[in-house]
Parts: C-alpha cells; structure tokens; sequence
C-alpha cells in the first residue's frame, strides 16, 4: 500500500511503483480550489466584512476577539471551567526552588477540585486552609453544574477571613476557621476585589436585550456590582450599558459576533493611586476599575460613577494577543497580561503592552514553547521586587521567574487530582503570593 498524501491520494510506494494522485482525488481539489477562488473574489462579501468567528470585523487591526468555539449545550449565561483537563503527572510538589533568587511570602491558591484554598509555603508545605463545601451553604440551591462547586476566586483578608467565588452562584465570606461568615447567592464569576473602606468588587451577569448590540434576542450582560463588608449589594454597573455611553460607542457598530456571551468579562482590578499614576492614560483614575474582556480581547477602565468606559487598549494587531486573563499595572506602566493562546500554536505567554499603543513590550515564552500553556484561566503577579508569580491553571502548576533574567527559580506542580479514577489534575486557578499573616504563627 502506498503512502497517504496529504489530499487523500497515493505516493509512490516503498516499492518504487508510481502511485500518483487518484483522478477523483485531482477533480475534488481542482473543485475546491475553485470555490476558494470564487469565495474570495465575491464582490458580495469583500473581504473586510467577512467574520472570522470573532468578535470584530477583519479589517479593524487592534479590534480582534477570540471567540470560543460554541458548544451547543446550556444556557447563553452559564460559564462551565473544566475542573481539570490535564493528564496528572507524575512528580508533584515543589519542583524547584534557586534559594535566594525567590522573593519572600506565602503562596495562595485555589483549585477546581474542592471549595478549598491553602496557603502554601515555598517548601511546598500546607501551612492553612480553608474549606467549606457548596452544599453545606443555608439555603444554597442545586448546583447547575460540578464547575459550580470549588471556589474559583478568594481574597485573603487582613483578619484571616476569606472571600471566595462559586462560580456563577455565590459569594461567600469565611472565618479563618471556615466558619461562615455570610452567603450572598448572586451569579458572580470570575473575579473580585476589596475597596479600602471594606466593600467588595465583583463580576456578576444577566441576559437581557441590550438593543446596540442586539435588539433582537438577549446576550449576557457582565456586571460589575459593589457589595457591602456584610455582603449586602449596594449596585452594579452594565458593561455593555458602560461601553455604549463612552466616547468608544462606535466601535459596537463593528461587531459581527452578536448573540451569547459576546464579552466574556473575566477580571477586575479597583485602580489605587500608584496604579493609575503608574498607566498615566488620560481619563483613568484611582477609584476606577480594570476589566479584561476575554472574547474581545481588551483591557478597558470603567468609571463606576459615570457608568461607562474612560479608555480601552488601542489594541494589538491580529493575534497580538488572544483570550487574555488577570491584566494588571506593572511597577514601570505597562500593561501585564496572561496571554492564553497567543503564542506559538496558541500556547500562552506573558506580555507587557504599552497603554498608549498596544505593542507589546517584553514577553516571556517557555523554551519550547509548548511547555507553557493554559486554555483557560491563568494568573500572573507581579511581586514587590520585580518577580513574577504565575498560574499555569490547566496543568496544576505555579511558578517564579526571575523579573530580569527570565529563569524559573520556583515550580510547584499541584498533587490535587479529578476525574472518576482520579486521571486529571486539578486546574490551579490561581496562585497570588502574600506576606506571612500577623494571625498565622511561623
């Protein structure tokens, strides 16, 4: 038997004999090349309005989203994380670790196997933990879904208390004993933030009609909702409502993507001082949020008071960055993201982007570059000294790199696994590194 060609005819065979193209095989790809031609040429859909199952129009550089491939199953509302995708390996537990390259501190983390967070020291010990599962919540409805069960997000607290996520259902509020606090059964998601007067920042969405975007049929709209210490909601924000109040309010008009969860929020950050002197973007204060928005792929500030967008990424050109996580202001003004699948056959990187323009400033890939990628979620933190925490969430690990040099001075793989025989690692969701607690002993 011959050997395959990439169009499904035969080469010539181990043993000499020719064996071309089949006759059959050389009309298809004529055919199709023909069709491709015609496509193209198609004075009825030039090429500048073409969708390419994102967010944006194809002649707009700076203005692509990725959009996910649809699944055809739930709600246009229900955000399901896989609680682990990656085959669990075989060595956990710290890795690594250049002693005296590592910058000093605790580190927290969360995963999609348990309504749990540990703080982990560089030794890789469980030092504390928090656990308190969904189904033990007063009145907690049935879960939509197992993706609903671990906590996606927490925020350590001064006191020890912890503030954590369930994924598009609760927020709740523990003692440093996981006693609870409060329960607040909202659909928050993704991500939250703590104000200096104690009132919390969070995700949260609905569906409804947003007519600039489709007056037809709802979408998700993403919210930003402020919540008291205690839990109460104080109000929220429309993004979408937010995006077509700003000065940015025509670019809507440039969306082909227009049904479901067209922005896919995924982050907010409460800009301190520092922060907004730091991106020095005319507009932006303190008081104001960042958000990313995945499936648009930007960074916008979003004045809460005004109720709309005071700046957005002048934006990376094609595949500049895609489906970006957790941006944040790094100490010398730019922008750093978790790049999930823009680099090399869409594996993930880190990038610092200039504000002003969008191009990008420095990056760091794994050598080779597949031995950095997350799918979905993902962290990175920039540490006090210039180091860099990050969460490699869909393969369970953490790790440190060195701020100037790039190298890998601390690795954590996770030894939480998932599956029915336990098969997959846990997805780390997040790795935050924090000073040692006043209420912890050392």
């Amino acid at each position: 038997m011959g050997l395959r060609s990439r169009y499904g005819g035969r080469q010539r065979s181990l043993t000499g004999r020719p064996c071309g193209p089949s006759p059959w095989a050389c009309r298809l790809l004529f055919i199709g090349l023909v069709l491709l031609a015609s496509c193209a040429e198609d004075p009825a859909k030039p090429l500048a309005e073409q969708p390419d199952e994102r967010g944006w129009a194809t002649d707009q550089p700076g203005l692509f989203g990725f959009r996910r491939s649809p699944s055809g199953a739930g709600k246009i509302g229900e955000i399901g994380y896989a609680s682990g995708s990656a085959p669990a390996p075989a060595a956990t537990g710290r890795m690594r670790w250049s002693r005296g390259q590592t910058e000093d501190g605790l580190n927290l983390m969360c995963s999609g196997d348990a309504a749990e967070a540990v703080l982990l020291s560089m030794e890789g010990k469980v030092v504390h933990r928090w656990a308190l599962p969904y189904a033990d919540l007063p009145g907690a409805p049935p879960a939509d879904g197992p993706h609903q069960l671990p906590w996606r997000r927490v925020r350590l607290l001064d006191n020890g208390d912890l503030l954590a996520i369930h994924s598009g259902r609760a927020l709740v509020c523990v003692d440093r004993d996981s006693a609870l606090r409060w329960a607040v059964m909202d659909r928050v998601h993704h991500d939250l933030d703590v104000a200096p007067d104690g009132s919390i920042l969070a995700l949260s969405r609905v569906e409804r009609v947003v007519p600039r975007v489709n007056p037809d049929e709802p979408i998700v709209d993403d919210l930003v909702v402020r919540y008291g210490p205690g839990g109460e909601r104080l109000g929220a924000v429309s993004l979408w409502e937010a995006f077509a109040a700003s000065a940015y309010a025509d670019l809507l008009d440039q969306l082909t993507v227009r049904t479901g969860d067209v922005m896919h929020a995924n982050s907010v950050d409460l800009l301190d001082e520092e922060e907004a002197r730091e991106l020095a973007v005319p507009g932006v204060t303190a008081g104001q949020v960042l958000v990313c928005l995945r499936d648009l792929d930007l960074v916008v500030a979003v004045d809460l008071n005004t109720a709309r967008f005071t700046w957005l990424t002048g934006g990376p050109i094609v595949s500049r960055w895609r489906a970006p996580h957790d941006p944040s202001v790094a100490s010398e003004g730019s922008l750093l993201i978790f790049d999930n699948r823009g680099g090399v056959g869409e594996t993930s990187r880190l990038l610092r982007v200039d504000p002003e323009t969008g191009a990008i400033r420095w990056q760091w890939t794994a050598s080779p570059p597949s031995a950095f990628a997350s799918f979905f979620c993902g962290t990175v933190q920039q540490l006090p000294a210039g180091n860099l925490l990050v969460a490699e969430s869909t393969q369970g690990r953490a790790f440190e790199i060195e701020g100037s040099s790039g190298d890998i001075v601390w690795e954590y793989v996770s030894p939480r696994v998932i599956g029915d025989a336990d098969e997959l690692i846990a997805a780390l969701f997040m790795a935050e590194r924090v000073p040692h607690p006043a209420w912890l002993q050392r």
